[in-house]
């Protein structure tokens, strides 16, 4: 998940945060917390083979990375976040929210494919096995606080709500791919 914006601007945090899916059982983990359902703290979201992959993990940061760069890793979890749950399973708590706990780290949006500028704010993962009904699946509803270079502060809000595609759909797209490939060899 990324947020979208302007090249100076600085992501600060996450809040008021409702983030589901249709069937209610949440998201994967695969970190290494997993043997506590799994922590939504990106710093767990280590690649260690056989045990932790932080490829299909799902976790919440401003800007950093994972895998190796989850040990410097500063985002932090709110208290709305850790009262709820620890920050342990796979939901995330209604009105939960993070943040960057570095602040002199500032984590500034940079070129992304597919936008101009962006800033990662989490990754949520789930087996598309467990979709029956592809439209709405998943919600995505957060306000964020930001600044943008002279330090003035703004916050936005947006809900954004994804339908999943039927993996029959995603075959016939790489067959597609493919013959597409074929064609012009």
């Amino acid at each position: 998940m990324y947020a979208v914006y302007d090249t100076a601007d600085i992501a600060l945090n996450v809040f008021n945060a409702d983030i589901s899916t249709a069937d209610g059982q949440g998201f994967h983990h695969s970190d290494v917390q997993i043997g506590a359902g799994g922590t939504w703290a990106p710093n767990a979201s280590l690649d260690i083979p056989g045990f932790a992959d932080s490829s299909i993990d799902s976790f919440a940061t401003i800007g950093y990375g994972v895998g190796i760069a989850a040990a410097t890793n500063g985002t932090a979890l709110d208290p709305t976040f850790l009262d709820a749950t620890g920050g342990l399973g796979g939901t995330v708590p209604s009105g939960a929210g993070w943040y960057n706990g570095n602040p002199s780290n500032d984590q500034v949006a940079s070129a992304q494919a597919g936008f101009d500028y962006a800033v990662f704010v989490g990754q949520f993962s789930f087996a598309t096995s467990r979709v029956t009904d592809p439209v709405g699946f998943f919600t995505f509803d957060a306000e964020m606080g930001s600044k943008n270079i002279t330090g003035d502060v703004f916050f936005g809000d947006s809900t954004y709500v994804w339908d999943v595609p039927a993996p029959g759909a995603l075959a016939l797209l790489g067959l597609g791919g493919l013959v597409a490939r074929r064609r012009r060899g």
